[in-house]
């Protein structure tokens, strides 16, 4: 399937060992499902039930653990558990384990499962049109698998596993320096990649060092997904150009189809890269029937490397039904739209911080609001966005259709017109500073006093005013909490952040 979106201004589209505020401790060097997985900040699934598995790789040695007894482990289906020893092992493929049955694969913490950077690892072959059988992956490390080369289909992605048809759960695991082919419009997932079928649920999961063409980490195509309290950082979406094109969309996670759900709670994205759209997160609706929430989730300092027509550094969002609540997308980059592109899509924003992300070569540091057919934004704070390039506009909102409600936008910047292009809908419970290019016809024109991005309570970054700022009391039909989950009061403080 090939995506189709529009071309716009001649634009070429296409932790329970540490927590978010350190993402020092949440790189590529953290190792095995021990290392480094997000906090529980969300409900997740459960872990499959162990307790009676039908087969048991290995006789309690790590030479009876081989690469033969788990591929016929996975042909007979079932639960599959190990037996290798008290160690930590790893058991290296030469050819991916096939799996056509109902299957559960647990590997307690101690098995890796190694593509020795020549195979992929497993392959669920289902049915395009196919909901089963579900494979069930979890405790266990994919490292180095690697998808066929050749080709410029679905049927060369997912280097560690791919869905053809079927369902997939994958639960506190950890997918490291996985890859799929470095280019192609429709090649996917350095780790996963979903084709048709149900869905694919991640939950307590760690993905670094993945690549692909598109969906540095995951790709999804028409089917759903749902990710739960995982971290991607250090992925990369390889390709160039879009699509049509050679790919580079979603360095970490990659969505295309049409009605699909897709959803993030607990979530963070950060330090990924793309060669042509969404540093962080690309998802696109082509017949404006999807839907996508995203829950306490940060996108951070995801970037799109083409330096003369890279689109949306941290989301790319296309067609949707879309809710974004107490979430934080910051400092991240590319030459369109810093932070977030919004296309022909329904959304709402609520208790959400956009902050520090740059445009480097045109319009929209913030967000760029691209056809949109509506969208509110309510307690939401833009500020410190830029956008860079030679008399360029809009460091917080470039394009129009909006409705602000208890939104401050605050100190962005640009070399020519620095907070909004367009006049949006929105009355005096709005605060902007400093105001030289107007976001709403009567917003309030001070200074907000806002702190410095940073962890201030809650799973997320926000900026928190000064207990003087004229932004505290200025709210009205406000949400019940804040971005950090504390209570607000009934005049509550416009932004994302409540101050007593």
């Amino acid at each position: 399937m090939r995506l189709r979106f529009a071309l716009l201004s001649s634009l070429s589209l296409c932790t329970l060992a540490c927590s978010p505020s350190k993402p020092e401790d949440c790189g590529a060097g953290a190792d095995g499902p021990s290392g480094c997985v997000p906090a529980a900040t969300c409900e997740a699934p459960a872990l499959a039930d162990i307790r009676t598995p039908t087969t048991v790789v290995g006789d309690g040695t790590p030479a009876s653990c081989t690469a033969a007894a788990l591929t016929a482990a996975g042909a007979a289906g079932g639960v599959i558990t190990f037996r290798c020893g008290s160690e930590p092992h790893t058991i290296t493929l030469t050819e991916p384990v096939v799996v056509t049955r109902e299957t559960t694969i647990d590997g307690e913490g101690r098995i890796t499962l190694s593509g020795g950077g020549r195979t992929r690892i497993l392959y669920l072959d289902s049915g395009y049109d196919q909901t089963t059988p579900r494979l069930t992956v979890q405790r266990l490390t994919f490292r180095d698998g690697r998808a066929a080369s050749g080709g410029d289909d679905t049927a060369v992605g997912g280097g560690a596993i791919y869905r053809d048809g079927g369902s997939l759960t994958v639960l506190d695991s950890v997918f490291l320096d996985n890859r799929a082919p470095a280019t192609g419009q429709d090649v996917a997932g350095g780790a996963i990649y979903g084709f048709g079928g149900g869905d694919i649920v991640i939950a307590g999961s760690r993905f670094s060092g993945n690549a692909a063409s598109n969906g540095g980490a995951v790709g999804s195509l028409n089917g759903h997904l749902t990710i739960v309290n995982s971290t991607f950082v250090d992925n990369a979406a390889t390709g160039s150009g879009g699509n049509p094109g050679n790919g580079g969309c979603g360095g970490a996670i990659y969505q295309d189809g049409g009605r699909e759900r897709s959803s993030a709670c607990g979530v963070v994205i950060r330090g990924n890269s793309a060669g042509a759209i969404a540093g962080g997160w690309f998802r696109v609706s082509n017949d404006r029937s999807g839907s996508m929430t995203m829950d306490r989730t940060t996108v951070d300092a995801n970037r799109v490397t083409a330096n003369d027509g890279g689109n949306a550094g941290g989301l790319y969002l296309q067609g949707l039904t879309l809710a974004i609540s107490a979430s934080t997308i910051s400092r991240n980059q590319a030459f369109h739209a810093g932070g977030l592109w919004l296309h022909t899509s329904d959304a709402v924003l609520t208790n959400v911080t956009i902050a520090e992300n740059t445009a480097t070569g045109t319009n929209g540091g913030g967000v760029w609001v691209s056809d949109s057919r509506s969208g509110v934004l309510r307690n939401v704070t833009i500020a410190n966005n830029r956008s860079t390039g030679p008399d360029k506009i809009a460091g917080a909102i470039f394009g129009g259709g909006l409705t602000l409600e208890n939104t401050l936008i605050a100190n962005n910047t640009a070399t020519w017109v620095a907070e909004c292009n367009e006049v949006h809908s929105g009355g005096a419970d709005n605060l902007q500073w400093p105001g030289d290019s107007a976001c709403t016809s009567r917003a309030l024109r001070e200074d907000p006093q806002l702190g410095p991005l940073g962890m201030h309570g809650g799973p997320t970054e926000t900026m928190v005013p000064a207990a003087s700022s004229p932004a505290r009391g200025l709210g009205t039909r406000c949400p019940a909490t804040d971005q950090r989950g504390e209570p607000r009061a009934g005049s509550c403080t416009v932004g994302a952040v409540e101050v007593p």
